[in-house]
């Protein structure tokens, strides 16, 4: 069983999850509020699993690119809680989550989040069971174009309004804008297929996934 854990944006997402199966969820969408959420509502799945809780196997968390502050709080609980009670932790990318949406299955997936400033963080990602990261970098929105190849699948989050005339240019219909959260199924989806084949992640080293140094912006 795999607790995971999503707090990059204004959603606090906590999932335990076994086989493909939710077995408890717990979404709530209160900006500002995840350093008093986040432990209550582990500590409230923990307590209704009841004696199933002690299967608990490892932790998947959300590590970016997201709100600076949202981000160390999911990742500094996890690393606490994985000390403390010795479990693996496997850090899941934001790009990650949005690739795993994919559904047009194109030979190449690219991914973008935004950076703020007109700016989108832009990874492509292999296709492969973890989606993963090939490249990643900061590019101007409006220039999207010249950085995507034609007939590949992009993957926007619903904050991004993709400039008029893009899709046109890059020959291709398959631009999903839709996904609104980054939900905690993913990552723990996403999160047990990376521990099965390249295993956890040290956690001493692990960090958020930024390219921007931060700015005090969150």
């Amino acid at each position: 069983m795999i607790l995971a854990i999503e707090t990059s944006a204004t959603l606090c997402s906590v999932v335990f999850w076994e086989d493909d199966n939710i077995l408890v969820q717990y979404n709530h969408n209160e900006p500002m509020q995840h350093a008093r959420l986040l432990g209550q509502l582990v500590e409230k799945g923990l307590a209704e699993l009841g004696p199933k809780a002690d299967s608990l196997s490892a932790v998947a968390v959300a590590i970016g690119p997201g709100s600076f502050t949202g981000l160390r709080i999911g990742l500094s609980y996890a690393q606490g809680f994985c000390f403390g009670k010795s479990l693996p932790l496997v850090g899941v990318s934001n790009h990650q989550v949005l690739a795993c949406q994919a559904v047009a299955q194109k030979e190449i997936i690219f991914s973008i989040i935004d950076a703020r400033r007109g700016e989108v963080y832009l990874a492509e990602h292999l296709n492969n069971d973890i989606f993963e990261i090939e490249s990643l970098k900061i590019i101007k929105l409006e220039e999207l174009d010249q950085h995507i190849s034609e007939n590949s699948q992009l993957v926007s989050h619903a904050d991004i309004k993709i400039p008029e005339g893009i899709p046109d240019k890059l020959q291709s219909k398959n631009i999903i804008t839709n996904i609104k959260e980054y939900d905690a199924v993913f990552v723990a989806g996403i999160g047990q297929k990376i521990l099965s084949i390249n295993g956890a992640d040290d956690l001493d080293k692990i960090e958020p996934l930024y390219i921007r140094p931060f700015s005090g912006v969150h």
